[in-house]
């Protein structure tokens, strides 16, 4: 079901909002995305299925809006924080961060989003606009600050050093299932300068 029109974001009642975003996050961690609905989500928000329908097309969208607002408020902060510590330390933190602290016990909401977005083109712009696109661009502004330094060859495309570090941990989430604990993500990082330092 689609709005007929695109309603203004901003004028949705913020404390109504934040209860449907919770509602479908804490949904989606518990049971997993098949147990999402509509439906249970508006119960769990105390509020009506027109008012969900009103903001977002579907359950997918409730529960991006929800994973994105959490990256948004968390992780986003961090990965924007200014130098202080060397780039391969940096690294491995903004992968925590990323992993561990903020996604932590959503990952599995992650890996649903990833493959609902490859047959629903919708889903799939709004998860590269609102998730993909700005943590990569964060990312990237942190490794030419590292370029600068000295501690990244200068020659490497950021976005291209991103799919070398990040490939790693989509592989173990989507295809692997092995697990992603914090001596793997140290690893992950130790790899990935490898190939990252100037020669």
């Amino acid at each position: 079901m689609t709005p007929a029109h695109a309603p203004d974001p901003a004028r949705r009642n913020p404390q109504t909002t934040a209860a449907i975003l919770d509602a479908a996050l804490a949904m989606a961690a518990e049971g997993g995305l098949a147990k999402v609905s509509i439906e249970g989500i508006a119960a769990r928000a105390g509020v009506g299925k027109r008012t969900i329908y009103r903001w977002w097309p579907s359950k997918g969208a409730v529960v991006l809006d929800a994973w994105a607002r959490r990256l948004e408020g968390q992780l986003y902060k961090r990965l924007s924080e200014p130098r202080g510590v060397d780039f391969e330390t940096k690294l491995k933190q903004m992968i925590k961060d990323a992993w561990i602290h903020t996604v932590g016990d959503t990952l599995p909401v992650l890996s649903w989003l990833v493959g609902e977005a490859q047959h629903d083109p919708e889903l799939g712009a709004e998860l590269r606009k609102r998730l993909i696109e700005p943590a990569s661009n964060l990312v990237a502004a942190r490794i030419r600050r590292a370029q600068e330094d000295g501690e990244v060859a200068a020659d490497i495309d950021p976005y291209r050093a991103i799919e070398l570090v990040y490939a790693q941990l989509y592989y173990r989430l989507l295809v692997s299932g092995r697990p992603t604990d914090e001596a793997f993500l140290d690893d992950v990082a130790e790899l990935a300068m490898r190939g990252l330092r100037p020669r």
